[in-house]
C-alpha cells in the first residue's frame, strides 16, 4: 500500500473547536489552572521560552514571580548564563516543597547536547540551578537522548526538561531516557522555518494529542506544549488536548521584560525577535565550524507597547479560566475529561474572527 495514502491527518488550532458544555461554575474567576505533578507544580501552566530575544533576568523573576517558571536560554558564555542564574535565584530566594525534602526548582536552564554542555552542567550545578533543560531542535535524536541519560546517571536529583519533539515515540524515548518534561512541537514556532526547508514537523494539535498518549503509562510526565500559541483559546486547545502548560515565545518577546533589541520606526518603537536557528540568531552564538548549515527560522520585529510580562500573562490565565468555564471545568484535569471537539471547515473558521468589521 502507498504510504501517501495510509497516512493519517494531522490538525492543529484552527481545526477544530471545543463545544460548550454544561457549567456548574458561577464565577469565571473560580476554575484552578495550577499544575501538581511530582516535577512540575507551578500555579500558573505557563513557561516563557529560552530565546534570547525572550527570557534573561528580568523575564525570569516575573515569570516566576507569577507563579509560572521560565527557561533561561543557552546563548550566551558559560559565566554569563550561571551568573545569570545565581542573580535570579538571590532575587527569588530560596523555595522548599512543602515536605521540606527538597529544593524546589523556580526556572530552568538550558544546555545544549553536545559541545560545551558537560562544562555549561557543571557551572550550572554550582551556581545553585535544579532544573535544567535540554534544548535541541530533535529532541528524538541520539544526541539529546544520551545527554539526557547521562545527566540523569551524574545528577540523579536534577529536574530534566527535554526537547523538542511531536510524536509518541519521540516522547516515550526522552521519558525512558531520564527526562521529567517533556518539549512537544516541531515546526509551529512563529519565527521557525523548520517545516519548510526540512518538510519534517507535524501540525501542533495532533503533536500533543499523540504525545499524551504517553500519559496511559507515564502519567507523571509533563508535557509542555511548545510553539503555536497566537490566542488564549489556542492554549485553552493545548491544554485540554493533554498539555500540562505551554512554552511560549512571541506573545512575550515585545513587553517590558524581554531582552531584545529596540528599534524606532516612524515613531514606533519595536522589540527584535527571532528563531534561535535563523541567520540573525546564530550571529552571537552559532559555532563556526558548522557555519553552511541552513537556517531554520526568521528575524522579525514585534510592537513594543510598554506591556509588562505580568499584565500580558495575567490577561492570558484570565482567558484561559474563562475557557475552563466554558466546558464546566474547575480545573485543568476536568478540562481534559470534559474536552469535546468538533472539526471546523474554512467557512468555520472564518465565523470564529471578527469578520463583520469592514
Amino acid at each position: 500500500m502507498s504510504k501517501l495514502q495510509d497516512a493519517p491527518t494531522a490538525f492543529t488550532f484552527d481545526d477544530f473547536v471545543l463545544v460548550p458544555g454544561h457549567s456548574e461554575i458561577r464565577s469565571r474567576k473560580d476554575p484552578q489552572i495550577s499544575v501538581s505533578l511530582p516535577d512540575f507544580d507551578f500555579q500558573i501552566p505557563i513557561v516563557a521560552a529560552p530565546m534570547n530575544t525572550v527570557c534573561e533576568e528580568e523575564m525570569l523573576v516575573t515569570m516566576c514571580d507569577l507563579g509560572g517558571t521560565g527557561v533561561l536560554h543557552r546563548y550566551m558564555s558559560i559565566e554569563d548564563q550561571a551568573n545569570m542564574c545565581e542573580r535570579v535565584i538571590a532575587r527569588l530566594g530560596p523555595s522548599v516543597t512543602p515536605d521540606a525534602s527538597r529544593t524546589q526548582q523556580k526556572f530552568f536552564a538550558a544546555v545544549g547536547a553536545n559541545g560545551d554542555a558537560v562544562d555549561r552542567l557543571k557551572a550550572l550545578r554550582e551556581a545553585g540551578v535544579r532544573g535544567i533543560c535540554v534544548d535541541v531542535a530533535n529532541g528524538h535524536n541520539i544526541l539529546c537522548l544520551e545527554t539526557v541519560a547521562n545527566i540523569r546517571a551524574w545528577w540523579p536529583n536534577c529536574n530534566i526538561m527535554a526537547g523538542n519533539v511531536c510524536t509518541f515515540a519521540g516522547a516515550r524515548a526522552l521519558w525512558a531516557a531520564g527526562a521529567n518534561s517533556i518539549r512537544v512541537g516541531v515546526g509551529p514556532g512563529a519565527v521557525c522555518t523548520t517545516r519548510l526547508v526540512t518538510g519534517h514537523g507535524v501540525p501542533q494539535l495532533s503533536s500533543i494529542d499523540d504525545c499524551a498518549r504517553l500519559k496511559a503509562e507515564s502519567p507523571n510526565v509533563v508535557l509542555i506544549a511548545d510553539g503555536g500559541i497566537r490566542y488564549s483559546g489556542d492554549a485553552v486547545k493545548a491544554l485540554a488536548a493533554g498539555a500540562d502548560a505551554i512554552m511560549i515565545g512571541s506573545l512575550l518577546a515585545g513587553t517590558v521584560e524581554s531582552p531584545g533589541e529596540w528599534l524606532e520606526e516612524n515613531g514606533q518603537l519595536f522589540k527584535y525577535y527571532h528563531g534561535m536557528a535563523s541567520l540573525e540568531g546564530r550571529k552571537k552564538w552559532f559555532d563556526k565550524s558548522k557555519a553552511g548549515l541552513p537556517s531554520e527560522g526568521v528575524s522579525t520585529k514585534v510592537p513594543y507597547t510598554g506591556k509588562s510580562a505580568r499584565k500580558v500573562v495575567e490577561g492570558l490565565c484570565q482567558s484561559i479560566k474563562v475557557g475552563l468555564s466554558y466546558a464546566g471545568a474547575a480545573n485543568l484535569a476536568e478540562l481534559r475529561e470534559k474536552a469535546e471537539w468538533r472539526r471546523v471547515t474554512t467557512s468555520g473558521v472564518t465565523e470564529g474572527t471578527p469578520h463583520g468589521k469592514k
